[in-house]
């Protein structure tokens, strides 16, 4: 090897951004390890690669004795005076090897080398790439369906979700497009590995941020959800802008905005209500869709409260199974006891 190993340095350099200096290094232990394997396995050797030439030298490091017990290691003083004058005894000396049978192996190593330096620095870019999509919603193209799985393509990368991931009854089409919410983005022997998922909450409000620019723009922010998959989810939201109705920018003109959202996750259905500091407001809200009539603290050490509602609404307002009531103190942390008003 000589300058054709520096000029395709320099073009990995250029193009993989991979620092010369730092392949070299990694490329001269390598063959270290190499001459030692193949030449020399007791032998304490250094492999040096020129910065300017790129010819590599391999150097034998020798011990000074006076009587040799080590002929791999070790050299009497008369012989290190013939090639190094003023050598001592306990002293070490360089001895420069012949290379000529390894530079086919040299050859060999360097190239194995610099092809795992890009498969690395590959991954290394491909994570920096998408560690960005960390917290977001990203379009997934469904490869593969399995009973156990699904296997998915976001963008150059491959996942898989695992059924219990995705919303309870739904059946993706193969080849279709499936948006998920991205859990994680981490290294592995294999290049990102990405987690995702569409059971947690922040897929709601991530759904949300796509089609409400207000939430995207922090204009207007989700204080509180809850969410009990495939069934319903209650989103809380507020604005400092009193100019911003929060709970029409969500939902959007005639339901626009709520729809796309909606689209996504049916059956699943989605309340927006507007989050208050005063808990007797934010609970009074949470019942949504039913009206609370009225609202009372029971308890307030215990954040238990009482909710009037018209007797007609009594059913809506607790929902199939105690739904409705449910989420209601999940969202706002107050136990919901809900009575219809006599």
């Amino acid at each position: 090897m000589n300058l054709n190993l520096l000029e395709a340095l320099d073009q990995l350099e250029q193009d993989k951004g991979i620092e010369k200096e730092e392949v070299i290094s990694i490329l001269e232990k390598a063959l270290q390890s190499a001459y030692k394997k193949n030449f020399a396995s007791e032998s304490d050797v250094e492999v040096r690669i020129d910065r300017v030439t790129g010819d590599i030298e391999v150097y034998e490091k020798l011990l000074v004795v006076e009587e040799i017990e080590n002929p791999a290691t070790e050299v009497t003083l008369e012989e290190a005076l013939k090639t190094h004058p003023g050598s001592e005894i306990s002293q070490y000396i360089e001895r420069k090897q012949n290379i000529k049978k390894f530079k086919r192996i040299a050859a060999q190593t360097a190239r194995q080398v610099l092809i795992q330096k890009i498969r690395e620095r590959e991954k290394e870019n491909l994570f920096d790439r998408y560690i960005d999509i960390k917290g977001t919603v990203s379009t997934s193209e469904v490869l593969r369906i399995t009973p156990e799985w699904i296997d998915l393509r976001i963008g150059k990368l491959e996942t898989r979700i695992p059924t219990k991931e995705l919303i309870p009854g739904e059946q993706p089409r193969l080849n279709s497009l499936l948006k998920v919410y991205v859990v994680d983005v981490s290294k592995s022997a294999r290049g990102p590995r990405i987690l995702v998922t569409r059971r947690t909450p922040e897929f709601i409000v991530e759904l949300l941020k796509l089609q409400v620019p207000e939430i995207a723009n922090e204009d207007v922010s989700v204080k509180s959800i809850a969410r009990e998959e495939g069934i319903r989810s209650k989103v809380a939201v507020y604005s400092q802008n009193a100019k911003v109705d929060p709970v029409g920018a969500c939902i959007g003109e005639s339901g626009s905005r709520i729809a796309e959202v909606l689209r996504e996750i049916k059956p699943e259905k989605v309340d927006i209500l507007r989050w208050s500091s005063d808990p007797v407001e934010l609970v009074g809200n949470s019942i949504a869709p039913a009206t609370a009539l009225e609202v009372k603290i029971a308890n307030s050490a215990n954040r238990e409260a009482v909710v009037y509602v018209s007797p007609t609404q009594l059913s809506l307002a607790i929902g199939k199974g105690g739904q409705n009531a449910r989420l209601a103190a999940k969202l706002t942390g107050w136990k919901v006891d809900i009575k219809p008003i006599m």
